[in-house]
């Protein structure tokens, strides 16, 4: 059985006594039996504010479990992309999760139901060349 773990480590000096420290297996649904299969992980730079798709229903099994990594490799504390469910993110109709500024990361469950409307989208926030990494973790 294969198994992935992932870990994270806060620590702030916002407020005294705030350490979190957290591990988790990633399992298939319903099981406590390891996620076995991965998309490989990628990278891409853009050079557009173009939305592009990271990940489709195509990608993982529907109704099962999956995880979605995403990072910006860049440095910059102004330039970003949006990540959400839609090609035109950052417009009002679209749903937005939020913006990865340089270095920035994120791990999130995702529900890769047949509709099209859980793929996921990344898009710049400038046309200078950026570069994001993405894997996703699936049933």
């Amino acid at each position: 059985m294969a198994t992935i773990n992932a870990s994270v480590n806060i620590t702030t000096d916002i407020m005294s006594g705030v350490s979190i420290n957290k591990e988790m297996v990633m399992t298939k649904a319903g099981t406590t039996l390891g996620l076995e299969n991965t998309s490989g992980l990628s990278a891409k730079t853009v050079q557009s504010t173009t939305a592009f798709k990271l990940f489709g229903n195509a990608d993982a099994t529907t109704l099962k479990a999956s995880k979605v990594y995403i990072r910006n490799t860049g440095s910059s504390s102004t330039n970003f992309f949006y990540i959400g469910f839609g090609e035109d993110l950052d417009a009002a109709t679209v749903e937005t999760i939020g913006k990865l500024y340089g270095n920035d990361w994120m791990l999130i469950p995702w529900d890769a139901v047949a509709a099209t409307s859980h793929d996921i989208y990344a898009k710049a926030s400038t046309a200078e060349a950026m570069t994001l990494e993405f894997m996703a973790f699936i049933e």
